[in-house]
């Protein structure tokens, strides 16, 4: 049975003082908290954070830049330690917080993918199949078995979104998730994504985009300043995170206004 369970936890960064400390904790539209230490800065990522998701779940993040997304999911990723609380995580995690990095420049493609094999734990007998599918996949030919640092930006995308085939785990988490594509693998990309997403036993996925949170998830958590702000259902979260959005550009006035 895959769960994430976050029980009052609290993540903090420190960074050495620097600067003028006065501007440092000025509080600006975006980002953390900053509290000065004795002897470092502390951006309080998350304060306090209690949160249960089961298997089944499909979670989405919304919040401004800085609210704690990103800390939040590296959290459910079990990638990240936590200054108090608990987290507690039952599942195999995929975190997918950028499925291009470990690629080696050196390398060819070929020889990227049994190692992305490796490190994703596909068996060594299964390895063979899985990198010809990739190479099948991302349509590349003989530069399949050439050095990555010969690729092109487009053809690099190609090797990493084939990538995509190899991914496996209870629980998905991801982060943002795929903006550009190339458009002859538009489809098939988007076929892999969710196949991916249905294979999952929870999912957790942080986006700008109505639309992508709409079509994957069916809970929203609404992260501000390190806090959860609303836990519901998609519909009535978002509205009240957008209204906000609205007060803060002017466009609403503010109720009782």
């Amino acid at each position: 049975m895959a769960k994430i369970e976050i029980e009052n936890v609290s993540v903090s960064y420190f960074l050495r003082k620097q600067g003028d400390l006065k501007k440092t904790t000025e509080r600006g539209a975006v980002g953390a908290e900053v509290l000065i230490g004795r002897r470092y800065l502390e951006v309080a990522a998350l304060k306090d954070i209690s949160l249960s998701i089961r298997e089944g779940d499909r979670v989405g993040l919304v919040g401004l830049n800085g609210s704690g997304k990103s800390t939040l999911l590296k959290l459910c990723a079990g990638a990240l330690g936590h200054q108090s609380g608990r987290v507690t995580i039952e599942g195999r995690v995929s975190p997918q917080f950028a499925l291009g990095s470990g690629l080696k420049p050196r390398l060819t493609g070929r020889q990227n993918a049994e190692l992305k094999c490796l490190y994703l734990g596909v068996p060594q007998r299964s390895i063979a199949r899985h990198v010809d599918e990739v190479k099948e996949l991302s349509g590349l030919g003989g530069y399949f078995e050439l050095p990555l640092h010969s690729y092109s930006a487009g053809m690099r995308s190609r090797l990493v979104m084939a990538l995509l085939r190899l991914v496996r785990g209870e629980i998905l988490i991801m982060d943002e998730w795929i903006n550009a594509v190339d458009p002859s693998l538009h489809a098939t990309v988007g076929g892999l994504q969710t196949q991916l997403i249905n294979r999952a036993k929870i999912l957790v996925l942080a986006s700008h985009s109505r639309r992508v949170l709409e079509e994957w998830v069916d809970r929203l958590i609404w992260l501000d300043q390190g806090r959860i702000r609303a836990d519901g259902s998609i519909e009535s979260v978002y509205a009240e995170y957008q209204q906000w959005l609205d007060i803060r550009a002017g466009k609403t006035p503010p109720v009782g206004a």
